[in-house]
């Protein structure tokens, strides 16, 4: 779910982006940042997980899979003097709010805005590649990772096209740019 989305599913009362005052970091519990946003956001709190999509290996085949971008971790937007901002410390899933000296500390607002810019419809963080065309890449992760190749163009729907060298010819594949790094 898209992080502007989020609030749809939240109470009546909840505060609308614009209105949010501040960010905060939350802690969730191991392996329950999803359950920690979903009762923040039914308490009507304006929540933001960014997501990675990774490989997972079951058996013999790769599948796509998301985890918490920063591990453990979310962004909640209040207003610190206006919203009941202690219930989240006792949230089912939440390990504890960021905090220091007894209140909560706040997170640039610009760091969080430029995440959410960084995320897809999804929520899911859109991969990054710094490289140029003609650049060395090195493919990092799925059948071809480990080697290395020239990136000869990064097209739609976050594939790029490297050539590689596969029994001594030039071979253009299409690759995740997720799976891509740049080679030293």
């Amino acid at each position: 779910m898209h992080p502007a989305a989020r609030l749809e599913h939240a109470k009546p009362n909840a505060q609308p982006r614009d209105r949010v005052s501040a960010w905060f970091a939350v802690q969730a519990k191991p392996n329950a940042a999803h359950i920690a946003e979903r009762n923040l956001v039914r308490q009507g709190f304006d929540v933001f997980l960014p997501l990675e999509r990774y490989a997972l290996r079951r058996g013999r085949n790769l599948v796509s899979a998301s985890r918490p971008y920063f591990a453990g971790y979310m962004f909640v937007g209040f207003d610190p003097q206006h919203a009941p901002w202690r219930v989240i410390r006792s949230t089912y899933g939440v390990a504890r709010l960021v905090s220091f000296g007894g209140s909560p500390a706040p997170v640039a607002p610009e760091l969080v805005t430029e995440l959410m810019r960084m995320c897809d419809e999804d929520g899911i963080m859109r991969p990054r590649l710094d490289a140029r065309t003609g650049d060395r890449v090195m493919v990092a992760d799925g059948p071809f990772a480990g080697f290395v190749g020239r990136l000869d163009a990064v097209g739609p729907n976050e594939r790029a096209w490297l050539l590689l060298d596969i029994m001594g010819k030039a071979t253009r594949v299409s690759i995740a740019v997720a799976d891509l790094r740049r080679a030293s």
